[in-house]
């Protein structure tokens, strides 16, 4: 258990609310050209995982970004590429085991500083090359960047990595994540996320998006909020990839990376409850998840929640 500074914090959270959401979203200008909404890279998938890639990238383009470009290694292009047209690839080398190799990290680093935001981690597996790359993105890159999947569990090496971010960064653990992360048991951590969410973003200054039933969020200066949407159909495989896509694409449009992470969660979250009214929990796939955002942004449209 945590004691001290933290024990005495939010005693009340605010709750994420669609009225909330609904004011911080970009407004679209009938004007408006593809260049006003941004350019987000996603670095992420593996030959074991070329679905990862899929569900980032997907979920970024349905969330208003104006241009995502996908950094993958070239074992699963073909894959990947088949299922979405509407993005650009970055085809990168890869290591024996079909990830993206440390090698193409100049070619990343230089389309980085092109982007707006960076979302990296999903799919890209547990290993050196992706340890690397993600280290290299944190210390020299100066774009505000989300970090999910494997780019959280290679930074729980050396957490203190964080502190050297050029910008603001959105990290997206789940409870098993948060536990390499911060080296307390997981069940602690779902027992008392608030707490644990606020450590994380106190000591290393990122925005804290401690996944799971109720997700919080939290920046420092004692900022947490509590997110009331979603399902337990949502604990399949991808869903988070999702998530690091939306809060990406947010990011990329110019939000504030709190902003972005409240409304990434809320709005992932209130796309899970319209799959199980319409799937149910056990049937619904994060591929559903994804065309259920229609529905979501169109009642944000005509503001109707």
């Amino acid at each position: 258990m945590l004691g001290g500074k933290y024990m005495g914090k939010y005693e009340y959270l605010k709750t994420i609310t669609f009225d909330m959401v609904k004011s911080k979203l970009p407004k679209r200008s009938p004007e408006s050209h593809k260049g006003d909404f941004g350019k987000l890279l996603c670095i992420c998938g593996s030959k074991s995982m070329p679905g990862a890639a899929y569900f980032c990238v997907e979920s970024a383009l349905r969330c208003g970004v104006g241009l995502v470009r996908a950094a993958i290694p070239e074992s699963i292009y073909g894959s990947v590429s088949s299922k979405i047209s509407e993005c650009t690839y970055v085809i990168c080398d890869d290591d024996e085991n079909g990830n993206i190799d440390k090698s193409s990290i100049e070619n990343i680093l230089k389309v980085a500083k092109e982007c707006s935001a960076v979302a990296i981690g999903c799919g890209m597996g547990w290993n050196e090359n992706t340890k690397f790359i993600v280290n290299n993105l944190v210390e020299s890159c100066d774009k505000p960047m989300v970090i999910d999947a494997d780019g959280i569990n290679v930074i729980s090496e050396n957490i203190d990595i964080l502190k050297k971010a050029k910008n603001k960064i959105v990290l997206t653990p789940h409870a098993k994540e948060a536990e390499r992360l911060l080296n307390v048991d997981c069940g602690e951590i779902n027992s008392n996320k608030r707490i644990y969410a606020q450590k994380l973003a106190d000591d290393y200054g990122v925005v804290a998006v401690m996944k799971g039933h109720n997700t919080v969020v939290a920046d420092k200066k004692e900022k947490a909020f509590l997110n009331l949407t979603g399902s337990s159909g949502m604990a399949k495989g991808g869903s988070g990839d999702v998530l690091t896509g939306i809060i990406g694409s947010f990011l990329a449009q110019g939000m504030e990376p709190l902003d972005a992470a409240l409304c990434g969660v809320y709005i992932h979250g209130k796309s899970g409850d319209y799959c199980k009214k319409k799937y149910s929990e056990r049937f619904m796939l994060p591929t559903d998840i994804i065309r259920g955002l229609n529905d979501i942004f169109l009642t944000f449209e005509n503001g109707v929640n």
